[in-house]
């Protein structure tokens, strides 16, 4: 078959990879407790500035919670210890270009009580945000990762 345009090509690989399958993704969501309220750190999409949490595609040679812990660092430099236990998992699409998107499935892990560090390799690409969980659940677009932040409000922190 033969594509007028690599826009095209890219509509035709969507709909050919939606039909059949859904990608993952590995996202931390870093979370902590401040003067006793539940917090989340909320970034903003390089691109279009859309909130959202640190994620990431599966590396070869890195667990996936080696794969969140490396995109909170890369994305908000933040470090600390990622909870060993999947959180959660929510249905999303991956935008490849304005109009085009594959489904994905994001697997979420805790990030908690991270440590913000001055220089990160992101750093001036994004906006960083730490915010109750309220007020980020009203900033996300996503309604699978508002439905984890809301998630995370009722169970609270693991002991």
């Amino acid at each position: 078959m033969e594509y007028k345009s690599i826009r095209d090509w890219l509509t035709g690989a969507a709909q050919m990879f939606s039909a059949r399958n859904s990608a993952l993704q590995i996202s931390a969501l870093p979370c902590r407790t401040k003067n006793g309220s539940l917090e989340v750190c909320l970034i903003t999409t390089r691109g279009g500035g859309r909130w959202i949490v640190p994620k990431g595609w599966p590396e070869t040679d890195l667990t996936h919670i080696e794969v969140a812990a490396q995109e909170a660092w890369e994305e908000a430099g933040l470090t600390g210890t990622v909870s060993p236990d999947l959180y959660a998992s929510y249905p999303a699409t991956k935008e490849l270009e304005p109009g085009i998107g594959i489904p994905v499935r994001i697997d979420v892990y805790l990030l908690i009580d991270p440590k913000q560090a001055k220089k990160f390799p992101e750093l001036g690409q994004r906006k960083i945000k730490w915010l109750t969980i309220g007020r980020a659940a009203e900033r996300v677009d996503e309604p699978g990762l508002k439905s984890v932040l809301l998630r995370l409000q009722t169970d609270g922190l693991p002991a």
